[in-house]
């Protein structure tokens, strides 16, 4: 079937079960949802309709059926992202590679992968080589704030990528408002972007921010150890 024949295919089923629908004739119209999905098993259109028409008759547990396969399908599609994410990673396209793995952690947020999945972002994130400019993007992406954590913070400070830290930390500290670690951290990573705009061009590049960076945060390890 080519794409017109589709189309048109397509817009009949759906006129179909309009008039039905509006004869509630419920039955007519579950029934050629269901064949419709015989023939194209991820129409979604199909599905959405054969999920109303059993949520009108009174057949719920059925209903949710339709959603649990829905569920899977969009799962088992998803995988696409985690095998093209590996294939970026191995090619050395590592942003494209992250985007990918972001994808397929967003659409599977409980899947056993997803933890795999996750460990390969962090893994990619180390990878990145530092920049070597005074300057940061505003525009790069961050993961998603479920997984913000002190380890992807102190990885985009070894990167230089202080205002990204600084946003990892704060969410932390909104999630948990007695971390002392994250707090300390945020407070060492906020004086270091204050102390990049103060010197300008008399810092070379983010290697001597990191450097100090690093050295405050020694202090934070302490703070941490005093605490527990």
């Amino acid at each position: 079937m080519d794409n017109n024949d589709f189309e048109e295919d397509r817009i009949n089923f759906l006129d179909q079960v309009e008039s039905f629908l509006q004869q509630n004739l419920l039955s007519q119209a579950l029934a050629i949802a269901e064949e419709r999905l015989k023939q194209f098993p991820v129409d979604v259109a199909a599905r959405v309709i054969a999920g109303d028409v059993l949520a009108r008759m009174g057949r719920i547990d059925e209903a949710r059926d339709i959603l649990r396969e829905v569920e899977e399908i969009i799962s088992g599609l998803s995988i696409f992202y985690a095998r093209m994410g590996d294939i970026y990673q191995k090619s050395g396209s590592n942003r494209d590679a992250s985007i990918c793995y972001q994808k397929y952690i967003a659409l599977n947020p409980t899947a056993d992968q997803t933890k795999e999945i996750k460990e390969k972002l962090i893994l990619l994130e180390q990878e990145e080589p530092p920049r070597t400019e005074i300057e940061e993007p505003d525009n790069i992406n961050l993961p998603q704030p479920d997984f913000y954590t002190i380890t992807l913070a102190d990885l985009y400070i070894k990167q230089g990528h202080l205002k990204m830290a600084a946003e990892v930390l704060k969410e932390i500290i909104r999630k948990e408002p007695a971390n002392i670690q994250a707090r300390a951290k945020f407070d060492t990573v906020k004086a270091a972007i204050s102390l990049k705009s103060a010197v300008g061009d008399k810092v070379t590049g983010s290697g001597d921010l990191v450097n100090i960076l690093s050295r405050w945060l020694e202090n934070v390890g302490r703070i941490k150890n005093n605490a527990t």
